[in-house]
């Protein structure tokens, strides 16, 4: 028997405002997120996750559709009653109170006997390495530890699902790539379903079982974070996740997943196509830059002239201007000790494209 979905969202929308000034956040949207599972949220800001999140917290409540948590509707139901506890991105900590104060509060409001919540204490402080810092004001903490004393605040009563409202956000660059890790250490510990959300597309890569893509109040593409990098199927998505190159052209022939096309910019290239593809017309090629190198023109079928070369420590990124002179292109190699670059500014490059990394985008 197939285990139940943690959380399912079946076709919700949730509109702000009435009649003809009715906003829709989230549009007719469908998600499936699995037991014990790292799922995200990503998307640009106003593409509708964050109030995705509030829905199945109960902070709002969907116009229509179904909310289910482990099979039961919970649409309707208020947010006290859910089993699900949420990370707010300023942490909503207490700062008169100490760390184990503030982990306990919940646990008190729960009306859980003192034996019990002394001992969930002990618990999420080993958790999140806080012993030592037990008996210290909230307020008298950096911003890493805040985060940990409100995750250990939130998981203390062993929700069923942790909703997380990017709660990276504040800290500086370092600390929070150290709580990346920390997240990911913390939600395979506990084995809790962890819902985040980020318009950081490292972040969601670095972090993630799957990843849902957002835009305009839709999911526009759903997989693991190598598929939704190296197989996006919509040109947002392939956009919206690292740098891509895009490029135009039609299909000559198709078989077995795989299409050659002749490009808009002269050159032909071969790439693979998603399931179900069908041709019609135009379509639009993607390319990630690390996935091409620079060669001598008569080595490949794609070519132009370096225009610019950009050092960036572990990489540099080559931009290179097509035959059509509009179209640019870029590639990104890793750089090498005492590496020699074989090419200038102003020369004339091919492009070496690696097998089956080019791919045609759905529409």
């Amino acid at each position: 028997m197939a285990e139940t979905n943690a959380v399912e969202i079946q076709g919700v929308s949730k509109f702000f405002g009435f009649g003809e000034y009715a906003v829709a956040a989230v549009n007719e949207t469908s998600l499936a997120i699995r037991q014990n599972e790292f799922f995200t949220l990503l998307g640009p800001s106003g593409c509708g996750k964050t109030t995705l999140l509030r829905l199945i917290a109960g902070f709002e409540f969907p116009t229509h559709g179904a909310i289910m948590l482990n099979g039961e509707n919970i649409a309707a139901m208020p947010p006290f009653k859910r089993p699900i506890n949420t990370v707010f991105q300023n942490y909503a900590l207490f700062p008169h109170m100490t760390v184990s104060e503030n982990i306990a509060f919940g646990l008190q409001m729960l009306g859980r006997p003192k034996a019990e919540i002394a001992a969930r204490v002990s618990a999420m402080l080993k958790l999140v390495r806080m012993e030592a810092l037990a008996n210290r004001r909230t307020s008298q903490i950096s911003g890493g530890q805040q985060q940990r004393v409100a995750l250990a605040r939130a998981l203390a009563p062993q929700p069923k699902v942790l909703l997380l409202d990017e709660p990276l956000s504040a800290l500086d660059y370092k600390l929070r790539k150290e709580m990346q890790i920390e997240l990911k250490r913390l939600q395979a510990e506990t084995g809790i379903t962890f819902i985040f959300v980020t318009h950081d597309q490292e972040e969601a890569l670095t972090m993630s079982d799957r990843i849902a893509v957002m835009s305009s109040g839709k999911v526009l593409q759903v997989g693991d974070p190598r598929e939704i990098y190296d197989a996006p199927t919509d040109r947002f998505v392939a956009d919206f996740i690292g740098e891509t190159n895009f490029l135009e052209g039609r299909i000559t022939a198709l078989e077995g997943g795989r299409a050659d096309v002749e490009l808009a910019v002269a050159g032909r290239i071969s790439a693979s196509v998603p399931d179900g593809f069908v041709p019609n017309g135009a379509v639009t090629v993607v390319l990630r830059p690390e996935h091409a190198t620079l060669c001598e023109p008569a080595e490949s079928h794609i070519g132009g002239t370096l225009t610019d070369i950009i050092y960036s420590g572990t990489d540099t990124h080559y931009h290179v201007r097509l035959s059509d002179s509009a179209t640019r292109f870029m590639v990104r190699q890793q750089n090498k000790p005492n590496h020699t670059a074989a090419f200038g500014k102003g020369d004339a490059v091919g492009i070496a494209i690696e097998p089956d990394a080019a791919r045609v985008l759905r529409g």
